[in-house]
């Protein structure tokens, strides 16, 4: 499962959000079966109160694949894209949720990349294109997710939201305030995900060895510091949610170099920025909770929300707290 990252073929300028491309990145029936869906959903069903962007429903996107470029609308590309990024089996309330997340994503970069089609990199969407039939048919649950919430997209003070998810948690998503130090994005506050802990993969470890460690440190800071004061003088910061926000390396009381947490975990391999580290005379070891960056929606919670009986527009609000459903008109 990837986290979020839609990959324009021009970037826009980057804000506070653009620290997700670093990493660069549910029970539900129908109400035939299950009845009410939420008061907000019905109403936007209903064409009442909905914040409409300046697109339509039926946008279509340029992929550039290896072989050419291929154009399709935007709510195929969406079930694609679904299918790359959660599990079939999750609640289809659950991957109701994440089909708004990833129309959310698609609407903001349309924004920031200006007039023209939007492009994207086709590299995860190869297999689909090449599909037979007998494979199209996985796809059956994403479709459903993807008409069930056609054209709505998750909306802050009538701008499409940084809506950023990932795999699961450590226990609690992170404060984009605290981390990014900016309050551009107030819903993205820390949120409980207790539930997360019981995932499989929750823990992991990662073991590498002293030598190959230190050599790609002293490679990425070009540093004539000897390798045993970087050992020694290696500090973790953490946030408040309990991931590494930063790595300094200090030699003689002075910094030899800093590198984000972020980048950090994707060096070296780990599954998140929430790890806490043990060394011996010739290993380092890291013990990780969670998988992802930790922003936004934790689609393992959303699916334990969903199997709780949560609609998606319930876990939306959940996740991030003060936007609303918007629909394209």
């Amino acid at each position: 499962m990837k986290e979020n990252r839609i990959v324009l073929k021009k970037t826009g300028k980057r804000d506070a959000g653009g620290f997700l491309l670093l990493v660069f990145l549910l029970p539900y029936v129908c109400a035939s079966l299950w009845g009410h869906v939420g008061v907000e959903t019905d109403a936007l069903r209903a064409g009442k109160g909905v914040a409409k962007a300046p697109s339509d429903t039926q946008e279509r996107i340029r992929a550039d694949m290896e072989w050419g470029v291929w154009d399709l609308p935007m709510e195929e590309y969406l079930v694609y894209k679904l299918a790359e990024i959660m599990p079939e089996n999750y609640e289809p309330e659950a991957l109701k949720a994440q089909a708004v997340l990833v129309r959310t994503e698609i609407v903001r970069a349309r924004q920031e990349q200006g007039d023209g089609r939007l492009c994207v990199s086709g590299e995860e969407l190869e297999k689909w294109y090449a599909a037979d039939a007998g494979a199209r048919e996985t796809l059956s649950v994403y479709e459903t997710a993807a008409e069930e919430t056609e054209g709505l997209y998750l909306s802050y003070e009538g701008a499409p939201a940084q809506a950023p998810y990932f795999r699961v948690s450590n226990g609690r998503t992170r404060d984009a305030a605290e981390v990014w130090q900016t309050a551009e994005f107030p819903y993205l506050s820390g949120v409980p995900c207790a539930q997360d802990k019981a995932y499989p993969e929750y823990d992991s470890e990662v073991t590498l060895s002293k030598i190959n460690f230190l050599h790609e440190i002293r490679t990425r800071f070009d540093t004539a510091c000897s390798a045993e004061k970087l050992w020694e003088g290696m500090e973790f910061s953490y946030d408040g949610a309990g991931y590494v926000t930063d790595v300094t390396f200090l030699a003689d009381g002075e910094e030899v170099g800093q590198m984000d947490g972020e980048v950090f975990r994707y060096l070296f391999g780990l599954p998140s920025a929430s790890f806490e580290v043990r060394r011996t005379d010739t290993q380092i070891i890291f013990q990780v909770t969670g998988v992802g960056h930790g922003f936004g929606m934790s689609q393992y919670g959303a699916n334990c929300r969903a199997i709780n009986g949560e609609t998606y527009d319930q876990i939306l609000k959940e996740f991030f707290s003060g936007t609303e459903l918007a629909k394209i008109e």
